[in-house]
């Protein structure tokens, strides 16, 4: 990590905070692969589906209402009590992992559907200790989770679930107690002002409603929101796609295909210790250009049948990502009030990963009618395309931007914003 990046993890509450996602993240690759391991011991590809379903989709349902208790709730108990739930499922899930698999899927949807609720409390918890000019560089800490434990966590739990697939539960569980116990002794932000009259229980669609209307009120946002509906379209299958390519068109084996994916983590790795470092003036014309990146290189990976083109294609194109996961949460709440921030940054990840899970399954139906590289290319010309659109639209943005501009001219905002 640069220089910056280390900097800004000197900060006690950054700190903590990246820690505990980072343990959160080993816990999910654990469980997650040793439920895969599991179930195709002695299950078919279906079985596996069908749970694996029944580990995302309670998730995706309950993160509008997490975003709403992040911005009412004090985002520290919510975390704690979240995860300590979460260890006790996956304690459970290892006493229960050779029995049926109806019993398996639904003690995995109970502790996927807790993950609901970090990634918005997180942000809100965030945002509460950190100036604005820490905030990109905070951002782009957290980001640089994705990338590693994609190394450390699907390694770890690969591992372990090749030796025994109870003791990688029991550590995935041991990890989310560890998550928690990190959170402990860290101390609460600052909390956001609300009327109180908002806080009862009948108001908690309405205040759904509200985050999904701030795609009206804060355009930026709404635009943050759209190009990761429109990427999630495209990405679902990204996985998929390169595993055939490596495969199929180049004829790599598994230690190949595992050497790859290592490339990608350390690709976005690398690129989001530097983008906190981006100048805020800069980070528009980045972000959008950093998708016509992506978009071109990946149209290149999928174009070519030199192996090492391929892979220099491969970080061109995670480095891109990189930047995008960095400053991706800095764009979408820059302007935006804090007490909606929870709402919004549930709205964005469930779009995306709604759209991004519909399209892995449309992927199935497209690759009957087209090559694993003609879908790569066009997807990868699409993401371009994508970017373009939106780097000529946040020219228009850009002032209230670089403000941190969060008034609205729309004459249906919610009475908590005049």
């Amino acid at each position: 990590m640069t220089t910056a990046g280390t900097a800004v993890l000197k900060h006690p509450g950054i700190r903590a905070i990246w820690s505990a996602s980072a343990f959160t993240a080993v816990a999910s690759w654990s469980v997650q692969i040793a439920v895969t391991v599991q179930v195709l011991s002695d299950r078919s590809v279906s079985v596996l589906a069908v749970v694996q379903l029944a580990g995302t989709l309670p998730m995706l349902l309950l993160l509008p209402f997490a975003g709403v208790w992040a911005d009412r709730f004090d985002v520290r108990r919510i975390s704690l009590a979240a995860m300590t739930v979460q260890a006790a499922c996956s304690t459970a899930l290892g006493l229960v992992i050779h029995g049926n698999p109806v019993t398996i899927a639904a003690v995995y949807a109970l502790q996927g559907a807790l993950n609901a609720f970090w990634p918005p409390a997180r942000q809100q918890w965030l945002y509460g200790m950190v100036t604005d000019e820490m905030r990109v560089r905070a951002n782009a800490a957290i980001g640089s989770v994705n990338g590693l434990m994609t190394l450390v966590g699907a390694g770890l739990g690969g591992a372990l679930s090749g030796w025994d697939p109870d003791v990688a539960v029991f550590t995935g569980a041991g990890f989310q107690a560890l998550a928690a116990l990190r959170l402990v002794r860290t101390s609460r932000p600052e909390p956001v002002r609300h009327d109180e009259t908002q806080r009862t229980a009948h108001r908690m669609l309405t205040d759904i409603a509200d985050g999904i209307r701030t795609v009206r009120w804060y355009p930026l946002a709404g635009s943050v929101v759209w190009i990761g509906i429109a990427w999630g379209l495209i990405s679902g299958g990204y996985s998929v796609l390169l595993s055939g390519h490596v495969t199929g068109d180049l004829h790599g084996g598994s230690v190949v295909l595992g050497l790859v994916f290592a490339i990608d983590g350390l690709s976005v790795i690398a690129a989001t210790a530097f983008a906190g470092r981006v100048p805020r003036a800069r980070h528009l014309a980045v972000y959008g250009a950093s998708y016509v990146v992506q978009g071109l290189a990946w149209a290149l990976m999928f174009a070519t049948s030199l192996f090492p083109l391929t892979v220099a294609a491969l970080v061109v194109m995670r480095l891109a990502s990189g930047f995008i996961i960095a400053l991706d949460n800095t764009i979408l709440l820059a302007t935006v009030p804090p007490r909606l921030r929870g709402r919004v940054s549930s709205l964005h990840m469930t779009t995306y990963n709604a759209v991004d899970r519909a399209s892995l399954g449309l992927l199935g139906v497209v690759l009957t009618a087209f090559t694993v590289q003609s879908v790569g290319q066009v997807a990868g010309l699409a993401s371009a395309v994508f970017g373009l659109v939106w780097w000529r639209f946040s020219r228009t943005a850009r002032q209230r931007y670089l403000a941190g501009d969060n008034t609205t001219d729309s004459t249906d905002k919610p009475k908590e914003m005049t």
